[in-house]
C-alpha cells in the first residue's frame, strides 16, 4: 500500500540527506496550523529557511501534489531497494559503466548549513576526493557550481557569509547572508599534478545573492547564464556583454528545490533548457527550451516541450536536463494514484522526445517510499546518465540513503566511495 507516511518519510529522506547532525539550529514550536497551503516560492527560498524549513516545505509541496494522473500507466514491479533500473541497451561491466561519463566531478558539501565552505574534486570512476578548494578572502563559502564539456573546467558562485544564531539575535546575519554580492570563479583542475587553480571571473560583475536562483556554464566555457527567476541573462565571458530574456507575468524560472543544474545546454551552445513555474500557485511546470541565437527577448518564446501540469500528469520532482545533441529531455518524475490512495505509485527517470515532447524511454518503476533518484548528468545522447539513486545502506526511516552512480545499459553501476550529503554537483 502505497501510503501517505511512506511518500513524506521519502521526502523528507530526500531532503535529510543535505542536512549534516551539527547543522540543524534546536526546532521551536508555536503551534500547528490547522490549513496547509502550497508555498509561495520566496526569490531564493534556501537561503531564508534552515533545512528543517526547507525540508518541511519540499514536503507540503508533494501533499499537494499527490491527487496528479497518470502519464505512464502501469504497476510497480517488485524489483527491491537495491535492484538496478530497467533501461534500453545491455549490460555492460563496472569500469566502462563509469567511464562513459565525464573522469571528474565537482561537488558542494554543506559544511555552513546549505552553503559549502569548499568545493571537492573528485574522480567518477574511483570516487576519491583529488582536490579541494576554498573560495579566496572576504567570500567564505561557495554556493554554486556548474561544469564545461572539456570535463576539467567550472564555473563557481562565491559570497560573503555570516553565521545566523537563534531567534531575533540571528536575524541580522541572515539579512546579510541575503543581500551580499554574489561573485564568480572558474575553476580549472589538472589531472596530471593534482591541482587546481581559482581565478575570478570580473567581467560578470557583482550579483544580488537574494536574485539569484542558477547558474550555468556554456559547454564551451564562453558564456554563462545566470537565472534570475524573472529573467535570464547569458554573459559572455570574454567581453562581459549580456543580453537577457525576461518572463512576463506570473511564475518564475527555476528548479521548484535549487540542487543540481538549473540549465542544460545543447552541445552547440545555442540551446538552452530551463524549467518555468506557473498557474494559480505556480504548481505546474513546463521545459522549455531558449534560442539564444533567436530575434525574441522574451521567455514565453522558448519552446515548451514537456509539460507537468497540476493535477493531470506525472510530477518532476527535481532536475530536467537536455541531452547535448538536444533530442531527449531527462527527468526524475513521480506519479501517484488520484485520491491520494491505493496502490499504483511510483517513481522513475524518463525520456523524452525534445521535438514532439513524448515519452520515449523510462527506468523501473519503484515505490517511492524506497526514495528518489535523481538525474544529474546525461551523456550526448541519453544512453548514460548519472543518477542519484537510494541504492546505499539503510537509513533511520527504514529506506535507503542515495548514492551517486552511471545508469546505462539495463544496469546501474554505483561510484566508489560516494559522497553523500552534497547539495550541488556538476560534471
Amino acid at each position: 500500500m502505497n501510503r501517505l507516511e511512506d511518500r513524506l518519510a521519502a521526502t523528507l529522506r530526500h531532503t535529510g540527506e543535505e542536512i549534516t547532525p551539527d547543522s540543524v539550529p534546536p526546532l521551536r514550536l508555536r503551534g500547528a496550523q490547522r490549513r496547509v497551503t502550497l508555498p509561495r516560492l520566496p526569490r531564493r527560498w534556501m537561503t531564508g529557511l534552515t533545512p528543517l524549513a526547507a525540508a518541511a516545505a519540499v514536503a507540503v509541496v508533494v501533499v499537494a501534489s499527490l491527487s496528479i494522473s497518470a502519464m505512464f500507466h502501469g504497476h510497480i514491479q517488485s524489483s527491491g531497494p537495491a535492484a538496478a533500473p530497467r533501461w534500453n541497451g545491455s549490460p555492460i561491466g563496472p569500469q566502462s559503466a563509469l567511464r562513459k561519463a565525464p573522469p571528474y566531478f565537482v561537488t558542494l558539501p554543506p559544511q555552513a548549513l546549505i552553503y559549502a565552505r569548499t568545493a571537492t574534486v573528485r574522480s567518477t570512476v574511483t570516487g576519491r576526493v583529488l582536490a579541494t578548494v576554498s573560495p579566496p578572502r572576504p567570500y567564505k563559502v561557495f554556493t554554486w557550481v556548474s561544469g564545461t564539456a572539456d570535463n576539467r573546467t567550472f564555473v563557481l558562485a562565491a559570497q560573503r557569509w555570516w553565521h545566523i544564531g537563534h531567534g531575533q539575535a540571528g536575524m541580522p546575519a541572515q539579512e546579510r547572508d541575503g543581500t551580499t554580492p554574489t561573485v564568480f570563479f572558474r575553476l580549472t583542475f589538472d589531472p596530471q599534478t593534482g591541482t587546481t587553480q581559482l581565478s575570478k571571473l570580473s567581467v560578470v560583475g557583482n550579483v544580488s545573492t537574494a536574485d539569484l536562483g542558477g547558474v550555468g556554464v556554456s559547454p564551451d566555457g564562453t558564456r554563462l547564464a545566470l537565472d534570475f527567476r524573472q529573467s535570464i541573462e547569458i554573459v559572455t565571458l570574454a567581453t562581459g556583454s549580456t543580453r537577457t530574456w525576461t518572463w512576463p507575468g506570473k511564475g518564475w524560472v527555476g528548479n521548484w528545490k535549487p540542487m543540481g543544474q538549473i540549465f542544460s545546454w545543447s552541445a552547440d551552445g545555442r540551446y538552452l533548457a530551463f524549467q518555468q513555474w506557473g498557474g494559480h500557485l505556480n504548481e505546474t511546470m513546463r521545459v522549455r527550451m531558449l534560442d539564444t541565437a533567436g530575434p525574441s527577448t522574451s521567455l514565453a518564446a522558448a519552446k515548451a516541450i514537456v509539460g507537468f501540469p497540476y493535477p493531470a500528469g506525472t510530477l518532476a520532482t527535481t532536475n530536467t536536463l537536455l541531452t547535448p545533441d538536444g533530442t531527449r529531455i531527462v527527468a526524475a518524475t513521480s506519479f501517484y494514484p488520484p485520491h491520494h490512495s491505493g496502490p499504483g505509485g511510483y517513481v522513475q527517470i524518463a525520456e523524452y522526445s525534445a521535438r514532439t515532447g513524448m515519452p520515449l524511454s523510462h527506468g523501473d518503476r519503484f515505490s517511492p517510499s524506497i526514495g528518489w533518484q535523481d538525474v544529474l548528468w546525461a551523456s550526448p545522447d541519453g544512453s548514460a546518465l548519472i543518477v542519484s539513486d537510494p541504492r546505499g545502506k539503510k537509513d533511520s526511516y527504514g529506506g535507503r540513503a542515495n548514492v551517486l552512480g552511471v545508469l546505462a545499459g539495463n544496469k546501474f553501476t554505483p561510484i566508489p566511495h560516494s559522497p553523500s550529503g552534497f547539495f550541488q554537483a556538476a560534471w
